[in-house]
């Protein structure tokens, strides 16, 4: 069981504010900031300080919260697991990123849910930002995901690696002969969504040779990966995917690569827990199971 003071702290990283901390908790404001003086004195340390107005964590602020926010997260699962109302088994909650979960995974996913009848599951596909969310939040135990990781917070183990490719419909048609990426600028390409980690993967490989996402011709934009791959085989625009993700259609000759003299980009697909999650090494072990 935390702490109230803990909790008045973890309420105050929510909102950054104290008043509406205060109001959440049904407290005081100087109440508020009674417990949140006791743990700076405490840890001897400031947990919170201002920046031109605003209310700000310190470094040690932040560090204190990432490891209450894995505290308060293990607590809600010890209580199912010690709890005198005990579940008919395990919960284990997956996040996987949409390249990962719908063209990747779902036989390790498959064979993981008949090897753990007693378990049950729930699996999220969501983009790399929303994952890392839910996993702060200790709504999803492990996850894997192909975007960036710039936070420390989480354990990190490099899952796969995979190439990204471009690709068109079988029998699309260039107006001019296709070499270089900037021969691309053209045509209508198909991407996902803001927070997505093959979006950012994407954005980041484009900039380093100076060419933005808008510089195409026009832009569809899409949350789902198999869309994705069924507007480039009715040809309404190029796109760059994971080449794992479009085998089968490459394989059926649907659709067919692009080659291009400048690009050649392979990325990590990686695993992830929270590092501070005294459950890391049983979701560790679970993991094994997805390889």
């Amino acid at each position: 069981m935390l702490d109230f003071r803990i909790e008045s702290f973890l309420e105050v990283c929510k909102f950054m504010n104290f008043t509406k901390a205060a109001e959440s908790l049904n407290l005081t404001q100087p109440a508020i900031s009674m417990h949140i003086k006791y743990l700076e004195n405490y840890y001897n340390c400031k947990l919170f300080c201002r920046k031109k107005r605003a209310l700000c964590l310190t470094d040690q602020g932040q560090i204190l919260k990432s490891a209450l926010i894995s505290m308060a997260n293990d607590e809600q699962r010890l209580m199912r697991l010690v709890g005198k109302k005990k579940p008919k088994g395990e919960k284990i909650s997956l996040g996987f990123t949409r390249s990962v979960g719908e063209f990747l995974i779902l036989d390790k996913v498959i064979g993981l849910i008949k090897a753990k009848a007693y378990c049950d599951f729930h699996i999220y596909y969501e983009n790399t930002d929303e994952i890392l969310r839910d996993i702060d939040k200790g709504k999803i135990d492990l996850a894997i995901i192909e975007g960036f990781l710039t936070s420390k917070e989480y354990y990190i183990q490099k899952y796969k690696s995979d190439r990204v490719v471009c690709i068109c419909h079988k029998n699309h048609h260039f107006a001019k002969p296709i070499e270089k990426l900037t021969d691309l600028l053209d045509e209508r390409i198909i991407i996902r969504e803001e927070g997505s980690g093959t979006l950012a993967i994407l954005n980041n490989f484009l900039n380093m040779d100076n060419i933005d996402i808008k510089d195409f011709t026009n832009i569809i934009e899409i949350n789902n990966m198999h869309a994705i791959v069924d507007l480039v085989k009715a040809d309404c625009g190029i796109s760059f995917l994971f080449e794992s993700c479009v085998k089968k259609d490459l394989e059926a000759g649907d659709i067919r690569l692009v080659d291009l003299d400048d690009f050649n980009l392979v990325h990590d697909f990686s695993l992830v827990v929270s590092k501070n999650s005294i459950f890391k090494d049983s979701y560790l072990q679970i993991a094994e199971a997805l390889y």
